[in-house]
């Protein structure tokens, strides 16, 4: 299994499987968007977005937002998430999530179906009670947190 993330940008989520911390000091996370998604313009045009780290009870907010696009509708009301607005990055983040990672981009590395976007952390939050081994990942045929199964893919 590898990490699964809910990325915001302007008011729109997407999940995103391809991530990346690409260094530590400054700190950079990278992103994979294709450049086929309504979230890839959005990127470029904001060029900022912000990692949130979604726990087991999320799955089904996951895979709505890994199937549905921000073209045709509110994701946030969809998937019944609560936008949270942050003070150092036009997006918004996730209230429900159990942390937040806020990033500018400052490079795109362009590759034939999808750019890696890597951006500086400018801020990072978590809920008093998050702890790291309750994100959820995802295998092949599943999402998985540490120690199980959550829910077949």
């Amino acid at each position: 299994p590898y990490p699964i993330v809910l990325v915001t940008v302007a008011d729109n989520i997407i999940t995103i499987n391809q991530i990346e911390y690409f260094t530590f000091s400054p700190l950079r996370i990278g992103i994979a968007v294709a450049h086929a998604r309504y979230t890839y313009g959005l990127v470029k045009e904001e060029q900022a977005f912000v990692v949130n780290v979604p726990g087991a009870t999320l799955v089904d907010a996951v895979k709505l937002c890994g199937t549905v696009s921000g073209r045709d509708g509110d994701k946030f009301e969809r998937a019944g998430l609560t936008p949270q607005p942050l003070d150092v990055v036009e997006a918004v983040g996730i209230a429900e999530c159990g942390a937040q990672i806020a990033c500018h981009v400052e490079r795109e590395i362009e590759f034939e179906h999808r750019t890696w976007f890597v951006g500086s952390v400018v801020a990072a939050r978590s809920l008093p009670d998050h702890e790291g081994t309750s994100a959820l990942m995802c295998g092949r045929e599943a999402y998985y947190v540490a120690g199980g199964m959550v829910s077949p893919r």
